[in-house]
Protein backbone atom coordinates (compact mmCIF):
# COMPACT_ATOMS: atom_id res chain seq x y z
CA UNK A 1 0.00 0.00 0.00
CA UNK A 2 1.17 3.59 -0.55
CA UNK A 3 3.25 5.19 2.19
CA UNK A 4 2.10 8.73 1.38
CA UNK A 5 2.02 10.82 4.57
CA UNK A 6 -1.14 12.46 5.81
CA UNK A 7 -2.28 15.54 3.90
CA UNK A 8 -2.69 18.50 6.21
CA UNK A 9 -2.32 17.93 9.92
CA UNK A 10 -5.34 17.83 12.18
CA UNK A 11 -5.15 21.58 12.67
CA UNK A 12 -5.36 22.27 8.95
CA UNK A 13 -8.29 19.92 8.48
CA UNK A 14 -10.25 21.45 11.35
CA UNK A 15 -9.64 24.98 10.08
CA UNK A 16 -10.75 24.02 6.55
CA UNK A 17 -13.90 22.44 7.99
CA UNK A 18 -14.63 25.53 10.08
CA UNK A 19 -14.38 27.68 6.96
CA UNK A 20 -16.60 25.33 4.93
CA UNK A 21 -19.29 25.40 7.61
CA UNK A 22 -19.50 29.18 7.37
CA UNK A 23 -20.74 28.87 3.78
CA UNK A 24 -23.36 26.15 4.07
CA UNK A 25 -26.79 27.18 2.81
CA UNK A 26 -29.38 27.05 5.65
CA UNK A 27 -31.13 23.95 4.30
CA UNK A 28 -27.83 22.16 3.75
CA UNK A 29 -26.63 23.15 7.21
CA UNK A 30 -29.75 21.60 8.72
CA UNK A 31 -29.16 18.32 6.85
CA UNK A 32 -25.52 18.33 7.99
CA UNK A 33 -26.56 18.81 11.63
CA UNK A 34 -28.99 15.90 11.31
CA UNK A 35 -26.29 13.63 9.96
CA UNK A 36 -23.73 14.70 12.56
CA UNK A 37 -26.27 14.01 15.30
CA UNK A 38 -26.16 10.31 14.37
CA UNK A 39 -22.81 10.17 16.20
CA UNK A 40 -23.39 13.14 18.51
CA UNK A 41 -20.87 15.26 16.62
CA UNK A 42 -21.39 18.99 16.89
CA UNK A 43 -19.73 20.39 13.76
CA UNK A 44 -17.71 19.50 10.66
CA UNK A 45 -14.41 20.19 12.40
CA UNK A 46 -15.19 17.40 14.86
CA UNK A 47 -15.26 14.80 12.07
CA UNK A 48 -12.68 16.36 9.74
CA UNK A 49 -9.79 14.04 10.71
CA UNK A 50 -11.81 10.80 10.85
CA UNK A 51 -10.63 9.65 7.41
CA UNK A 52 -7.03 9.77 8.65
CA UNK A 53 -7.91 8.06 11.91
CA UNK A 54 -9.30 4.98 10.15
CA UNK A 55 -6.60 4.58 7.50
CA UNK A 56 -4.77 1.81 9.34
CA UNK A 57 -7.98 -0.21 9.79
CA UNK A 58 -9.36 0.44 6.30
CA UNK A 59 -6.29 0.23 4.17
CA UNK A 60 -8.27 0.32 0.93
CA UNK A 61 -8.91 4.01 1.62
CA UNK A 62 -5.22 4.99 1.61
CA UNK A 63 -5.08 5.94 -2.08
CA UNK A 64 -8.20 8.05 -1.78
CA UNK A 65 -6.26 10.85 -0.07
CA UNK A 66 -4.18 11.92 -3.09
CA UNK A 67 -3.77 11.82 -6.86
CA UNK A 68 -0.49 11.39 -8.72
CA UNK A 69 -0.44 13.93 -11.57
CA UNK A 70 3.05 13.80 -13.10
CA UNK A 71 5.19 16.89 -12.66
CA UNK A 72 7.24 16.04 -15.76
CA UNK A 73 5.12 15.63 -18.88
CA UNK A 74 5.89 15.57 -22.62
CA UNK A 75 5.83 18.97 -24.35
CA UNK A 76 2.33 20.05 -25.26
CA UNK A 77 0.66 17.88 -22.62
CA UNK A 78 -2.12 19.82 -20.84
CA UNK A 79 -1.07 20.79 -17.31
CA UNK A 80 -4.19 19.32 -15.77
CA UNK A 81 -5.72 16.31 -14.09
CA UNK A 82 -6.44 13.49 -16.54
CA UNK A 83 -8.73 10.82 -15.08
CA UNK A 84 -7.57 8.04 -17.43
CA UNK A 85 -3.89 8.70 -16.71
CA UNK A 86 -3.99 9.84 -13.08
CA UNK A 87 -6.85 7.90 -11.51
CA UNK A 88 -6.99 4.33 -12.81
CA UNK A 89 -9.90 2.33 -11.41
CA UNK A 90 -11.14 5.51 -9.70
CA UNK A 91 -8.57 5.04 -6.96
CA UNK A 92 -7.70 8.63 -6.10
CA UNK A 93 -8.96 11.64 -4.17
CA UNK A 94 -10.85 13.16 -7.12
CA UNK A 95 -12.91 10.05 -7.78
CA UNK A 96 -13.41 9.47 -4.05
CA UNK A 97 -14.95 12.92 -3.61
CA UNK A 98 -17.25 12.33 -6.58
CA UNK A 99 -18.35 8.92 -5.26
CA UNK A 100 -19.14 10.15 -1.77
CA UNK A 101 -20.91 13.23 -3.11
CA UNK A 102 -23.23 10.76 -4.82
CA UNK A 103 -23.94 8.99 -1.53
CA UNK A 104 -24.66 12.30 0.17
CA UNK A 105 -27.18 13.21 -2.54
CA UNK A 106 -28.99 9.88 -2.16
CA UNK A 107 -31.69 10.59 0.40
CA UNK A 108 -32.66 6.92 0.33
CA UNK A 109 -29.23 5.86 1.60
CA UNK A 110 -29.01 4.85 5.30
CA UNK A 111 -28.13 7.80 7.58
CA UNK A 112 -24.90 6.15 8.75
CA UNK A 113 -23.78 5.68 5.13
CA UNK A 114 -24.50 9.33 4.40
CA UNK A 115 -22.67 10.40 7.56
CA UNK A 116 -19.63 8.37 6.56
CA UNK A 117 -19.78 9.95 3.11
CA UNK A 118 -19.94 13.39 4.71
CA UNK A 119 -16.86 12.65 6.82
CA UNK A 120 -14.94 11.47 3.78
CA UNK A 121 -15.98 14.50 1.70
CA UNK A 122 -15.02 17.00 4.41
CA UNK A 123 -11.61 15.40 4.69
CA UNK A 124 -10.89 14.76 1.03
CA UNK A 125 -11.88 18.25 -0.12
CA UNK A 126 -9.15 19.55 2.17
CA UNK A 127 -6.71 16.89 0.93
CA UNK A 128 -7.23 17.79 -2.73
CA UNK A 129 -6.21 21.36 -1.88
CA UNK A 130 -2.81 20.20 -0.57
CA UNK A 131 -0.58 20.86 -3.61
CA UNK A 132 1.81 18.01 -2.87
CA UNK A 133 -1.06 15.54 -2.71
CA UNK A 134 -1.88 16.28 -6.34
CA UNK A 135 1.55 15.92 -7.90
CA UNK A 136 4.02 13.14 -8.62
CA UNK A 137 7.76 13.90 -8.82
CA UNK A 138 8.83 10.40 -7.78
CA UNK A 139 9.39 11.65 -4.23
CA UNK A 140 6.35 10.31 -2.34
CA UNK A 141 4.51 13.61 -2.58
CA UNK A 142 7.43 15.66 -1.26
CA UNK A 143 8.14 13.35 1.68
CA UNK A 144 11.55 12.47 0.26
CA UNK A 145 12.49 16.14 -0.25
CA UNK A 146 14.42 17.12 2.89
CA UNK A 147 14.86 20.74 3.97
CA UNK A 148 15.30 23.02 6.97
CA UNK A 149 12.19 24.90 8.11
CA UNK A 150 11.96 27.00 11.29
CA UNK A 151 15.41 25.70 12.19
CA UNK A 152 14.42 22.03 12.02
CA UNK A 153 15.04 19.32 9.47
CA UNK A 154 11.78 18.23 7.91
CA UNK A 155 10.25 17.35 4.56
CA UNK A 156 8.64 19.48 1.88
CA UNK A 157 5.36 17.62 2.43
CA UNK A 158 5.44 18.24 6.18
CA UNK A 159 5.94 21.97 5.63
CA UNK A 160 2.69 22.08 3.65
CA UNK A 161 0.90 19.72 6.05
CA UNK A 162 1.56 21.65 9.23
CA UNK A 163 4.68 23.82 9.02
CA UNK A 164 2.98 26.77 7.34
CA UNK A 165 0.29 26.88 10.02
CA UNK A 166 2.92 26.51 12.71
CA UNK A 167 4.76 29.51 11.31
CA UNK A 168 1.49 31.46 11.34
CA UNK A 169 1.10 30.88 15.10
CA UNK A 170 -2.56 30.03 14.62
CA UNK A 171 -3.60 29.77 18.27
CA UNK A 172 -7.38 29.50 18.46
CA UNK A 173 -8.40 27.49 15.39
CA UNK A 174 -11.95 28.82 15.20
CA UNK A 175 -10.78 32.42 15.46
CA UNK A 176 -8.15 31.80 12.79
CA UNK A 177 -10.74 30.24 10.48
CA UNK A 178 -12.99 33.28 10.89
CA UNK A 179 -10.00 35.53 10.18
CA UNK A 180 -9.44 33.69 6.89
CA UNK A 181 -13.15 33.87 6.05
CA UNK A 182 -12.96 37.66 6.25
CA UNK A 183 -10.39 37.67 3.43
CA UNK A 184 -12.61 35.72 1.02
CA UNK A 185 -14.23 38.10 -1.45
CA UNK A 186 -17.67 37.43 -2.98
CA UNK A 187 -16.05 37.13 -6.41
CA UNK A 188 -13.56 34.52 -5.19
CA UNK A 189 -16.32 32.61 -3.39
CA UNK A 190 -18.42 32.51 -6.56
CA UNK A 191 -15.42 31.25 -8.52
CA UNK A 192 -14.73 28.46 -6.02
CA UNK A 193 -18.36 27.34 -6.01
CA UNK A 194 -18.20 26.77 -9.76
CA UNK A 195 -15.27 24.42 -9.35
CA UNK A 196 -15.27 20.63 -9.47
CA UNK A 197 -12.98 18.10 -7.77
CA UNK A 198 -11.04 17.82 -11.04
CA UNK A 199 -10.65 21.62 -11.14
CA UNK A 200 -9.36 21.65 -7.56
CA UNK A 201 -6.84 18.90 -8.31
CA UNK A 202 -5.61 20.82 -11.36
CA UNK A 203 -5.23 24.01 -9.33
CA UNK A 204 -3.25 22.20 -6.63
CA UNK A 205 -1.12 20.47 -9.26
CA UNK A 206 -0.18 23.73 -10.92
CA UNK A 207 0.79 25.20 -7.56
CA UNK A 208 2.92 22.09 -6.94
CA UNK A 209 4.73 22.70 -10.23
CA UNK A 210 5.68 26.14 -8.95
CA UNK A 211 6.86 24.63 -5.66
CA UNK A 212 9.12 22.33 -7.65
CA UNK A 213 10.38 25.23 -9.76
CA UNK A 214 7.99 24.69 -12.66
CA UNK A 215 8.42 25.97 -16.16
CA UNK A 216 7.41 29.38 -17.48
CA UNK A 217 4.40 27.66 -19.06
CA UNK A 218 3.28 26.43 -15.64
CA UNK A 219 3.68 29.88 -14.12
CA UNK A 220 1.72 31.49 -16.93
CA UNK A 221 -1.21 29.10 -16.60
CA UNK A 222 -1.37 28.81 -12.82
CA UNK A 223 -4.45 29.79 -10.89
CA UNK A 224 -4.00 32.91 -8.72
CA UNK A 225 -2.82 32.15 -5.21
Amino acid sequence: MPSRALAWGGEGHRIAAEIAEQYLEPEVAEHVRELLAVENATNLAAVSTWADDIRSQRRETARWHFVNIPIHTPPGTPLAYDAARDCPQGDCVVAAIERFEGVLRDKAAPPRDRLEALKFVVHFVADVHQPLDCADDQDSGGNDERLIFLGRQTSLHAVWDSGILEAASVGDESAYALHLVQSITPARLAEWRRGSPADWATESYRIARLIYGGSHEARATSFPL
